[in-house]
């Protein structure tokens, strides 16, 4: 089976949640038997799969000459190569696959992480003078969204929320696959080695006898991180040598900063930034919390953190809201009611105080990334999908 990811991939993944779950997923469809094929930039190696590279668009003066290029690319692509699928999860691409497909008959898979339309409300909150335009730009993309998925031959979801959206805007929903994300459960896994967790914490300066609170994501609004910070004074009152790592960047990073300050626990507070995508393991295993505050979304959640976390071992404290409820299920951390500090930090607290119920909310978390919500699991059930469509 001939498989075209007309989504660019670059290595290294960073702090790009999509990239990762794209890598991933090229990953593992070529490991399960697929002709996987790819766009990249020259220069990245890329084992087990077909790369077409072209320059990177710093090369360019204009950034529409690069646009134009990278189109003319993808076409020349699709027209070299007898393609059965195109996959993408990019709106625009998408929409270019409707037109492409035609020219060689394969079938377009249409992959949704979330929704324009739902996003705008929290994008509006980090934009100023530019509002008017990014609003028109949401509309845009809006419509090219659902028109994507109106004419792709399966749609995969991420979410069920997503899904019964897409279905009230007039998507048939018999062709929606409800698919999570997942962890590369090799990758994230518990690190049984003291030493390599010791030299992070002195370059931290965090002290041996100290317990740590970790986030990890981009720095956005509807991370809710926030939400944690005002939690910081009621678990620092319980168990005085915590300390919280903040890793990540995003546009609301100098607003949570000035929190911290008013709060008055900068000294507890570390804000490390975005750090390569294989060093996240080691920074999951020196935490003792791991955790998800994020608000309430309307079509839910499914964030890699949460299946990372998980498959490191780590016991997770998470808002209740769409996209959680297997933290409960399977008693692999706490879900707390969103945007209550108040909850948030009890239940942190309560994890500090208990080792036993961290490691066992943590192995259950282990056993269930392995057993279930993995990358080579989701590509499995992504080839069923293509399967479907091409018989």
């Amino acid at each position: 089976m001939k498989v075209f990811i007309i989504d660019t991939i670059e290595l290294p993944v960073g702090k790009s949640s999509d990239m990762v779950h794209k890598l991933e997923i090229a990953k593992n469809l070529s490991k399960l038997g697929c002709e996987v094929h790819v766009m990249t930039y020259e220069g990245t190696k890329l084992s087990g799969m077909i790369a077409h590279p072209m320059k990177a668009k710093e090369k360019y003066k204009i950034g529409l000459a690069f646009k134009i290029m990278h189109l003319m690319k993808i076409l020349k692509i699709i027209c070299e190569y007898n393609f059965d699928i195109l996959y993408t999860r990019n709106a625009s691409f998408a929409f270019l696959g409707i037109l492409f497909k035609k020219i060689i008959k394969s079938k377009l898979v249409f992959e949704l992480n979330g929704l324009f339309s739902e996003d705008w409300k929290f994008i509006k909150e980090i934009s100023n003078k530019k509002e008017l335009f990014e609003k028109l730009k949401i509309v845009i993309m809006d419509h090219i969204e659902i028109f994507a998925a109106k004419k792709a031959d399966a749609v995969i979801t991420v979410t069920q929320g997503i899904r019964d959206i897409l279905m009230r805007r007039g998507v048939n929903g018999k062709k929606i696959t409800v698919i999570p994300n997942g962890a590369n459960a090799d990758l994230f896994r518990p690190i049984k080695d003291p030493i390599a967790i010791n030299k992070l914490r002195y370059k931290y300066s965090i002290s041996e006898n100290a317990q740590i609170v970790i986030f990890i994501g981009s720095l956005m609004p509807y991370q809710g991180v926030e939400y944690l910070i005002k939690s910081a004074p009621l678990i620092l009152k319980n168990v005085p040598n915590t300390m919280f790592l903040i890793i990540g960047k995003g546009p609301v990073e100098s607003e949570l900063i000035r929190l911290v300050e008013k709060m008055g626990v900068t000294d507890k507070f570390i804000f490390i930034g975005n750090i390569p995508y294989e060093e996240v393991p080691l920074y999951i295993n020196a935490a003792d919390v791991c955790v998800v505050p994020k608000k309430p979304l309307s079509y839910g959640y499914s964030p890699l953190k949460l299946y990372e976390y998980m498959a490191c071992g780590k016991p997770v404290i998470a808002t209740n809201t769409e996209g959680f409820e297997i933290l409960k299920k399977y008693n692999a951390g706490i879900l707390v009611n969103p945007e209550n500090p108040e909850e948030f930090s009890n239940a942190i607290i309560k994890l500090l105080q208990n080792k036993k119920l961290r490691e066992q909310m943590g192995a259950n978390g282990r056993e269930l990334v392995v057993k279930k919500y993995n990358w080579e699991n989701n590509a499995k059930r992504t080839i069923e999908v293509f399967k479907n469509l091409l018989r």
